[in-house]
């Protein structure tokens, strides 16, 4: 969902998708295909191939396998070894107010393999908790949380919606 306001904005966009489904799966019933790292795995070779893998910024949002996500970690890893100043954002989509969208075997893998290589964390409320392994219930604690992450050298973390303040109210951490 990224591709077309980046590319609107003047960036080159190469997008690979991680599924292509009727609808996202926070509805009842969603069909289609979910990739897995056999399917990523042909692509980057064939960019790697072709010497196409100089990217300067990957950016990550839904997958819905956890082989899938496990690839991506060696793809950004790969690529970040073509191109040190490689920038990787890295959306966690896992779900929302308290329901996860995806297989829960994929929030151990964020934890120990994608949020490392992260430059850049937008979790919102329930994905930091998922990641932190712990329930947020304040600012201070979500200052606490996002800092973990900052020790694990992500540079930037931005918690895109939180549970905290009234309607009246606006928060933003970064």
């Amino acid at each position: 969902s990224a591709t077309f306001p980046l590319q609107v904005l003047g960036f080159e966009v190469d997008a690979i998708n991680s599924v292509q489904l009727s609808n996202h799966t926070g509805y009842p019933t969603a069909k289609g295909q979910i990739l897995n790292e056999s399917d990523l795995g042909v692509l980057v070779d064939a960019l790697l191939e072709n010497k196409l893998l100089k990217y300067t910024h990957i950016l990550t949002g839904y997958v819905g396998s956890p082989s899938f996500l496990t690839k991506v970690g060696e793809v950004v890893t790969l690529v970040r070894k073509l191109n040190p100043n490689l920038v990787y954002v890295c959306d966690p989509v896992l779900g929302d107010n308290g329901k996860l969208y995806v297989p829960e075997s994929l929030v151990s893998i964020y934890r120990a393999k994608i949020v490392p290589l992260a430059d850049v964390l937008t979790p919102n409320h329930f994905e930091l908790e998922l990641l932190c392994g712990k329930s947020i219930n304040n600012v201070n604690e979500a200052w606490e949380a996002m800092s973990t992450f900052h020790d694990q050298g992500c540079k930037t973390v931005i918690l895109s919606s939180s549970n905290f303040g009234g309607e009246d109210e606006l928060l933003a951490l970064a």
